[in-house]
Formats: structure tokens, sequence, C-alpha cells
């Protein structure tokens, strides 16, 4: 089916999709930052839980590439190759998907080393939910800075 097609009649249904990934990982970003000590929260906000369900979500997002439009052609490895495979609107939401599912994914395992050294780490989790890597680096710039720091990464590391 072109992609023409599915733009004009599925206008909607991909505006509901991209909503429903967004607000899948929503729920989890918020309860981290706002409730970071409740021992519920820690238990459900696990990196190796919750994303490995998402990604059930994302596996049926490639189905659905698959089977109703058909993968697009890479035209090769250059930029502009990848923006028109990446214009392609179910390859953009598969895409999106994959990114919500690994910044979750490294947002968790963050949350989950500070809740193990009692840190509350509001503005690097925003940072990481928004930018990713971001959020890394903030935290391991507060960790750096963090009294008895330096002992922790060193643990960290050898882990």
């Amino acid at each position: 089916m072109p992609v023409w097609l599915v733009e004009i009649f599925g206008n909607q249904q991909l505006n509901r999709a991209f909503w429903v990934i967004n607000g899948m990982v929503a729920p989890f970003w918020v309860l981290m930052m706002l409730f970071p000590y409740n021992k519920w929260i820690r238990r459900i906000c696990h990196p190796f839980f919750v994303p490995a369900l998402l990604s059930l979500f994302y596996l049926y997002m490639i189905y659905m590439l698959v089977t109703i439009t058909g993968v697009p052609p890479l035209a090769g490895l250059e930029v502009r190759a990848m923006r028109k495979f990446i214009d392609h609107p179910i390859v953009f939401l598969v895409i999106w998907a994959h990114y919500m599912t690994v910044d979750l994914f490294l947002g968790m395992s963050i949350y989950q080393h500070a809740s193990r050294r009692r840190l509350r780490i509001p503005g690097e989790l925003l940072l990481c939910w928004l930018f990713g890597p971001a959020g890394l680096f903030a935290y391991m710039l507060r960790l750096t800075f963090h009294p008895g720091s330096f002992r922790s990464i060193r643990r960290a590391l050898r882990r």
C-alpha cells in the first residue's frame, strides 16, 4: 500500500498510535519522579520488567509495518536515504516506540541505582525522558560530585 494512502486514510490511527506510545511510558516516568522511595514503585519500575512488556507493542508495530505497507526500501546509508526511510509514517512510529522503550529502560536503570543510594533525581529523570543520554550524563555528574561518589562509581564499574 502506498505511503500516501496510509497517511490519508490512517491519519487518525497514526496519531492515536503515537499518543498510545507516549501514554504507555508517561505514568512510569511520573511515578519515578514523584514517589522515588515507594517500595511498590521500585518493584514495578524495574528496567527488565516494564520495558520488556513495552517491547511487545514495539514488535506489534513492526508486524504492522511488514503486513500493512511493507518495509520501504532503504536506498543507502546516507542521511538523505535515511530521512526518506524515516518519513514513512509506520517506520517513524516503530522508531518512536523503540526510542521511548530504550529511554525508559535507561531511566529505570538510573532510578534503581539512585534509589539504592537514597538519591532523589527528578531532574535527571526528566532529562532522560526528554533527551535520553543527557539524563545519564546529568546523573553521572551528580554521582561525581556526591559525597562518597568515587567509591560508588568504582563499585558500579566493577559490577
